[in-house]
């Protein structure tokens, strides 16, 4: 996190059920490690999904223009290989992981396409199956910066 950025803790929300994802390059994340002291956006897609790749591209130029905010996407564990051609092909220079089935219905993401954005402090704040419009998330990440 930039020394120049902050957060403000988010308030409200569930609290955001903490995993473990590997990544593309085989280092693991702690996803409560990403949102102790920023947002983080969870992209859940999938490496075959055409859909999914817009949506990510949408996210991740989003999550681009707010210093410190990070993003994860997040395929099934299954996907780990499709995964990696999927990074290479989007190029977004952000995390791709694989975590398990139970981590996808701890965030109701019963299928692909599903972006929830996480406060600082860890509170799932909104969830928006299908993608979320690239002003509407903006917007979101505005309005926690301190």
């Amino acid at each position: 996190l930039p020394d120049t950025v902050s957060f403000e803790p988010a308030t409200g929300g569930l609290a955001a059920p903490d995993f473990t994802a590997e990544l593309v390059d085989g280092t693991e994340v702690t996803a409560s490690e990403l949102w102790r002291d920023r947002p983080v956006v969870l992209v859940f897609t999938a490496s075959w999904c055409e859909r999914c790749r817009a949506v990510h591209r949408d996210a991740a130029s989003v999550v681009a223009a707010h210093p410190g905010a990070a993003l994860l996407g997040v395929v099934g564990e299954d996907d780990l290989e499709g995964a990696g051609e999927y990074a290479e092909e989007l190029d977004l220079g952000r995390p791709v992981g694989a975590a398990s089935e139970q981590v996808w219905l701890d965030y109701a993401a019963r299928e692909a396409s599903v972006v929830v954005l996480v406060g600082p402090g860890g509170k799932v704040l909104r969830g928006w199956p299908g993608g979320v419009a690239p002003a509407v998330l903006d917007e979101q990440l505005d309005a926690l910066a301190g």
